[in-house]
């Protein structure tokens, strides 16, 4: 299985990248400006089984219907977050649907999975250091979902934990805007853990 990520350039795709490699896998990273390493955003979705969308909030729309031919069958993570910032401290603007699922509506042979809300870009980005933390994931393909489950656990030291239908990305996508302001009073990469499951 080869892994793409669209959008490869900042810290959260080098983080995933780097990870993912280092547990055996095949990653192409992609950018709107190929260059070195980065192949085409088209070009990564071409050639790869599972697309990591590492698009920024007010581009998912229109990057997603841009490429929609190319994510065709493919499965594609959607990872953005609605936040904006406010005299410049973190907050979420959603909207009546979810990033995920609009991704979902300019994709629409995609086989859209929303997850990764929760793990810091930042401590991504910082492989030598475990990921002490669990991965919520929701969407409406359960085989999708199944695969998107064995990737994440092979990334952090917690669980892919199966959050429902991708309407629920409606509000996972708005904690990013929650642990950003924890990690911004504590001066911290905070994770999420779910508790209690056996």
């Amino acid at each position: 299985m080869r892994i793409g990520i669209v959008g490869g350039t900042g810290d959260f795709g080098q983080g995933l990248a780097e990870r993912l490699r280092r547990a055996g896998e095949e990653v192409v990273l992609g950018s709107r400006k190929p260059h070195d390493e980065f192949v085409s955003n088209e070009d990564v979705c071409r050639l790869c089984d599972v697309v990591f969308l590492s698009i920024p909030p007010q581009a998912v729309a229109e990057m997603c219907s841009d490429l929609a031919s190319d994510l065709h069958g493919r499965i594609g993570v959607s990872i953005a977050s609605p936040i904006v910032f406010r005299d410049g401290q973190p907050a979420a603007a959603p909207g009546e649907l979810s990033l995920a699922e609009q991704a979902q509506l300019a994709a629409p042979s995609c086989r859209v999975i929303a997850g990764f809300h929760t793990v810091s870009a930042r401590a991504l980005a910082r492989v030598e250091e475990a990921l002490n933390e669990d991965v919520l994931l929701c969407g409406d393909d359960e085989d999708a979902k199944a695969v998107v489950s064995e990737l994440a656990e092979r990334i952090v030291e917690g669980r892919a934990v199966d959050a429902g239908r991708l309407e629920v990305a409606r509000w996972i996508e708005p904690m990013t805007a929650v642990l950003l302001n924890v990690n911004r009073r504590y001066k911290a990469s905070v994770g999420v853990r779910i508790t209690g499951l056996s």
